[in-house]
């Protein structure tokens, strides 16, 4: 059996209409005449992703696009979009860890990103080379220059702890799983360097994360904050860090760290080992996506007030219902772009009865707000490449001038 090439794929609405690009590799024309049977040459322009490899991307309203990943020494790359090169729009990259002489990537770390000032920040865990490893790494990007810091007052990070990051007014925070499975923020607030916060310690009756509980949060405005992860049961819980005007009797304020479980609103539970999704709509609204114990998605809305349970993939297409997602899928959600609704990704469980040979390689996507939701079967639609699914395969996905989904491919 031929070994299995990796690649990342990017799949792109643009002015409507869907289509797809392989980052790592170009396709040509060969110079043989119309008629002799030759087509199209693949060409490899940049370092191939290895199977597991943890996988962020970024973008910006101007579409300038950044997609980062591991390749086969576990060195993280970056590669950028730039449609006017002549090899491809995805053939500049930079090998960001030899470039800085940053530690490789562990194996199976997740990768993180987040704007802060002056550039892009990368975040990950390093493969053992100082104390040990899985040690937090913080690549960061001032003026178009990479350099790295290694966060050695934080603890180590779970052998498959996630990660997410966020960036508010008042600085860039990271959060993770601790070896004890608690949630660690990693915090930059400007020049004084980086603090280190045990949040699971700090909130009351804080509910442990499950065993493999994935991460999600979000950042806006002066100093909010959200974390999400599933506890022991696999009820959504929320982490919500508030800041507490200050009064006459406490005129400088406080802040604190909340822990909500969201079943009390009516969540259900999730499928055992998901991963959720959080979104920010119009007032900076949460919006929080993952699959049910029968793995259709669902969607907890912050009101206002309260929150609201919409059953996204049952709802769909009119009461028809989406696509389940595939056994440990993985997920990803992004806001249009003036926040009206919500785009829901997620690798599609195979129909039954289809060829086992197939398996679940259907990119789907959801999209709506309130009750209203449609579906589209894009990986038929566009015959996508497959989509890897013998290792943890993340999404990413962005919303720059339209939706953008990342994938690991295996051919």
């Amino acid at each position: 059996m031929a070994e299995k090439v990796y690649s990342i794929i990017e799949v792109a609405e643009q002015d409507g209409r869907w289509g797809y690009t392989d980052i790592n590799f170009s396709e040509g024309r060969t110079s043989d005449p119309p008629g002799s049977g030759a087509g199209s040459v693949w060409r490899q322009i940049s370092p191939l992703p290895i199977a597991g490899s943890g996988l962020a991307a970024a973008g910006s309203a101007e579409d300038r696009r950044r997609v980062y990943y591991q390749e086969s020494d576990r060195s993280v790359v970056g590669a950028v979009y730039d449609p006017s090169s002549p090899d491809g729009p995805w053939s500049g990259y930079r090998v960001l860890t030899r470039e800085t002489g940053a530690p490789s990537a562990a194996v199976g770390s997740a990768l993180a990103v987040t704007r802060g000032s002056g550039g892009l920040r990368v975040l990950y865990l390093d493969d053992g080379r100082l104390d040990g490893g899985r040690r937090l790494v913080r690549l960061e990007e001032r003026e178009r220059e990479w350099t790295y810091a290694v966060c050695t007052d934080a603890p180590r990070g779970s052998p498959i702890s996630p990660l997410a990051a966020v960036t508010t007014g008042l600085g860039e925070y990271t959060y993770y799983l601790d070896e004890r499975g608690h949630v660690v923020e990693v915090s930059w607030p400007g020049a004084e360097g980086w603090s280190v916060c045990d949040v699971t310690s700090g909130v009351e009756d804080c509910p442990a994360p499950a065993p493999l509980s994935r991460l999600t949060a979000a950042g806006y405005g002066t100093d909010f904050r959200l974390v999400y992860f599933l506890d022991e049961g696999n009820h959504p819980v929320q982490l919500e860090h508030r800041v507490i005007e200050g009064t006459k009797k406490n005129p400088g304020g406080s802040a604190l760290w909340q822990a909500l479980n969201l079943s009390a609103y009516g969540a259900p539970a999730a499928a055992v080992g998901s991963g959720p999704a959080v979104v920010l709509t119009v007032g900076d609204h949460p919006q929080l996506y993952y699959p049910d114990a029968d793995r259709m998605v669902v969607g907890v809305e912050f009101n206002g007030r309260g929150w609201d349970v919409r059953h996204a993939g049952v709802d769909a297409d009119g009461g028809e219902g989406a696509p389940p997602v595939a056994v440990g899928g993985p997920l990803a959600a992004v806001a249009e772009t003036d926040g009206s609704a919500a785009r829901v990704y997620y690798l599609g469980a195979a129909d039954p009865g289809a060829d086992p040979q197939e398996g679940d390689h259907r990119l789907i996507e959801l999209r709506g707000a309130g009750d209203k939701w449609t579906s589209r079967d894009l990986g038929a639609e566009l015959e996508l490449p497959d989509i890897a699914t013998g290792v943890p395969s993340p999404f990413a996905a962005i919303c720059t001038s339209g939706p953008r989904v990342y994938y690991t491919s295996e051919e």
